[in-house]
């Protein structure tokens, strides 16, 4: 990750920052594999910072939606694993449906 472009994501960011972190996070929407670091990002708890988790999710999220039905199994497999870990990592825990 580009960590000069994270410290745009402060909201108490310059306006070059913020720059500099939006286009960070539109290049990797945009990429076929970097969301792959987002949710490696994700999975261990590299950051702690909730504006990093929440840039990550994001990311995330455009892949699901536009790109999932390109994704490999083992890929799919990552997210789904990646987002479990993430919520488990919070100490929230998900409503069972009945």
């Amino acid at each position: 990750m580009d960590e000069q472009a994270l410290l745009g994501l402060n909201p108490n960011a310059d306006a070059p920052y913020r720059q500099r972190a939006l286009a960070y996070f539109e290049q990797l929407k945009q990429s076929q594999d970097a969301w792959e670091v987002c949710a490696d990002a994700l999975a261990k708890g590299i950051y702690s910072d909730d504006h990093v988790k929440f840039f990550c999710f994001q990311v995330l999220e455009h892949q699901i939606k536009f790109r999932h039905a390109g994704l490999t199994a083992p890929q799919q497999q990552l997210i789904r694993e990646t987002l479990m870990k993430s919520i488990s990592r919070s100490g929230r825990i998900l409503p069972v449906p009945l």
